[in-house]
């Protein structure tokens, strides 16, 4: 038998299919039909496994080129944050309640929210808003009241000031006079010489000039006084001057005493010592001539007896003289002296202490008069803000434009103030109205935690409306908050926004306050670097990298980032411009990887 000649061909049709094609054979049909017969199982099996094959080799083929590729370019980078807020106007006229009430004000009427204040409203003061005046009519009846008894107390006090002065320089006048009267009478018992020298020796004003520059230098010598107490502890409240003992007696001598009371006295008792000495003399004489008449028996014993008591008593007149003198002498002209002296100086002493009594008393009614006229100040004052609120009460236009109604806010406790409308209650200084200027608008902003140290004041921003969202606006960041916005605590406390305000160049009078915007902040402006798609860039065990296409295969690449917004990112190394990156990582790697690890 000849051997049989068996052949098959696989061919791939255009879906990928793998079908079996016959080759001719020059075995009769029979011979051909029984060897089919034999094998028809084998050729089936084979069939089979090449079928698989195929299968798995066009899936891998499949999923390698159907992963989108990009190519690697080089240009300019545009860095923006994106962000959404609304617009405001960045000057406006703010209508607030100036009435300050324990439950607030409660708002009687006001005009609806859009109305157009003309310049005829202004001019005619049409009224805007009608708080409730009950309370502040209240308040300022009690207030009343009060205000009057201050002011009575004021004047009072006020009067109390004026008699007070008046009594204490009476007081001053006397104890001013009663020094100079003692000074008169010092100078009238020893002479005017003698006084001064005497006053100089005790640090005295010894002249009535002397005495007004004593009482001009009083707050000095008081001043001085008080320093030294502080230090002594001293109880001395004026000082007066440096106190020795004067020795008077040498002024009786040499005719020192002038024409004073102390020399005519002196005088008068030495003219009485003369007198009485001559007197004796006579008497003595006169009884020496009369013993020697009545030894002759020219006059009679009695007679004799009568001169000798005449010459007894001028005796006596003489010593007692002599006496007289001594003891004015010795006593009673010092101690005549000492008084005077010690008189004027009391009187200066007593001067002092009613200046200074003067002085405490005026103070002490000085103080209450200040204290009353501070007293009617703050309740004028609260007078005059109580009436000032209670025409608060009325608001009225001052600037044309567009009403808009305050925005609520939280309070301390986290609710949520009433909304502005009539028989709503707005708190002290709470704006009520606001009154756009248009000319000038703004976009305020929340930026996140996470961009804020991107965003710069006087960055570029590029704004656009949802009410015209084919306009583009520009504008510029005027400013960031130092701090995030407190309010959101209640809304989400662990999410942190910082307040922006952005301001937009030009004039648009299709602009409204609290159009919705979103602004696209130009944060960076990177020139001519190398840009992959940013959704090619994925981190893998802490490395940034791209998959890259190199021989019809994805290669992983580690690269290093720079900047990038939400379309492109800087590659700083690891690409170069031509190179192509998977914009996922691609299946074949992960199905590698799959197989790698079950093989492990």
């Amino acid at each position: 038998m000849e051997p049989l000649d068996h052949g098959c061909t696989l061919t791939t049709s255009l879906d990928g299919a793998m079908s079996p094609e016959k080759t001719s054979s020059r075995q009769p049909a029979r011979a051909k039909s029984g060897l089919a017969k034999k094998l028809g199982p084998l050729v089936l099996g084979l069939l089979i496994v090449c079928a698989v094959a195929w299968a798995r080799l066009r899936d891998t083929a499949s999923s390698t080129s159907s992963a989108a590729v990009a190519v690697v370019t080089r240009g300019d980078l545009e860095i923006t944050v994106l962000e959404g807020g609304n617009l405001k106007a960045l000057e406006s006229l703010e209508l607030k309640s100036q009435v300050e009430t324990r439950e607030g004000a409660k708002i009687l009427s006001i005009v609806d929210e859009g109305y157009e204040v003309t310049p005829e409203d202004v001019e005619s003061q049409a009224v805007l808003i009608k708080l409730d005046p009950t309370e502040m009519k209240e308040r300022i009846e009690a207030h009343d009241i009060e205000f009057e008894n201050v002011q009575s107390e004021l004047t009072e006090t006020d009067e109390a000031r004026a008699i007070q002065s008046v009594e204490s320089q009476n007081e001053i006048n006397v104890a001013r006079q009663a020094a100079r009267f003692a000074l008169l009478d010092l100078e009238k018992f020893l002479g005017e010489a003698v006084s001064r020298e005497v006053l100089g020796q005790r640090v005295l004003p010894a002249t009535e000039g002397a005495l007004m520059e004593y009482e001009d230098d009083f707050r000095k010598r008081l001043t001085e006084t008080l320093e030294r107490q502080k230090e002594s502890n001293s109880e001395n409240i004026v000082e007066r001057g440096t106190w020795f003992r004067v020795d008077f007696s040498k002024y009786l001598k040499d005719e020192l005493l002038g024409d004073g009371e102390a020399q005519q006295e002196l005088r008068k008792r030495e003219d009485e010592l003369l007198v009485a000495q001559s007197e004796f003399a006579v008497e003595q004489e006169a009884v020496l001539g009369s013993e020697r008449l009545a030894d002759r028996d020219f006059i009679t014993k009695a007679t004799l007896d009568k001169q000798r008591v005449a010459l007894k008593k001028a005796e006596v007149k003489e010593l007692s003289a002599g006496t007289g003198l001594e003891l004015y002498r010795r006593y009673e002209f010092p101690k005549k002296a000492e008084e005077l002296l010690t008189k004027y100086e009391d009187s200066l002493h007593l001067l002092d202490i009613e200046k200074k009594e003067a002085l405490a008393k005026l103070s002490q009614a000085g103080a209450k008069f200040r204290s009353a006229e501070q007293m009617a100040k703050m309740a004028q004052k609260k007078r005059d803000e109580l009436q000032e609120q209670f025409e608060s009460c009325t608001i009225v236009a001052t600037k044309p434009g567009l009403v808009v109604y305050g925005a609520s806010a939280r309070n301390n406790y986290g609710n949520s103030e009433e909304k502005i409308e009539e028989g709503a209650s707005v708190r002290y200084r709470q704006t009520i109205i606001t009154i756009p200027d248009m000319r000038r608008m703004g976009v305020q902003v929340s930026i996140q935690e996470s961009q804020v140290k991107k965003v710069k004041v006087g960055q570029k921003v590029r704004i656009v409306t949802e009410a015209e969202p084919d306009k583009i606006l520009t504008g510029e960041v005027q400013k960031v908050a130092l701090l995030p916005d407190s309010n959101r605590w209640y809304d989400n406390p662990n999410q942190k926004v910082y307040p922006t305000e952005i301001h937009v160049e030009g004039t648009h009078d299709w602009l409204k306050p609290g159009m919705s915007a979103k602004i696209e902040i130009v944060v960076e402006e990177l020139e001519d670097v190398v840009l992959a798609p940013l959704q090619s860039v994925m981190v893998e065990s802490g490395d940034t990298i791209v998959y890259a296409e190199r021989g019809g295969k994805p290669e992983r690449q580690v690269i290093e980032p720079g900047g990038f917004n939400d379309e492109f990112i800087e590659i700083k190394s690891g690409l170069d411009q031509g190179d192509k990156v998977y914009l996922s990582k691609p299946v074949s790697v992960g199905g590698e990887e799959q197989s790698e690890e079950d093989e492990s």
